[in-house]
């Protein structure tokens, strides 16, 4: 029973340490930039590019309507996005995707200043 205790109270310690520790204020290599890339075809929404950067300025893009015959329509205008955002310093961190398939793609690209 007593090593039952002492290993719970080991295991507080080390929980307790390891939140004040792993929450220090570490220097940051950069701000976070998160790009959403929305191509819809049914007509209720426009196609946009969204842009948020660190200090939560907002940018929009607008995009042309998915089209069934071509969805690569609007792929030159996302590259030449985010190569901007590469050419400013970001480094891409995370990509995340959704949609449809048919009416709706949906793309999250993060980014990290270095």
């Amino acid at each position: 029973m007593k090593n039952k205790y002492i290993l719970i109270s080991a295991a507080s310690v080390l929980l307790a340490l390891s939140a004040v520790f792993g929450f220090t204020n570490k220097p940051a290599s950069g701000g976070i930039l998160t790009v959403r890339t929305v191509e819809i075809g049914n007509g209720l929404y426009a196609s946009s590019i969204f842009i948020i950067d660190e200090n939560g300025k907002l940018e929009i893009i607008e995009l042309k309507k998915l089209q069934s015959k071509d969805y690569s329509q609007n792929m030159p205008v996302i590259n030449q996005t985010l190569n901007k955002i590469k050419a400013a310093g970001y480094r891409l961190i995370s990509t995340a995707g959704g949609g449809d398939g048919f009416t709706t793609i949906l793309n999250t690209y993060t980014f990290e200043k270095e």
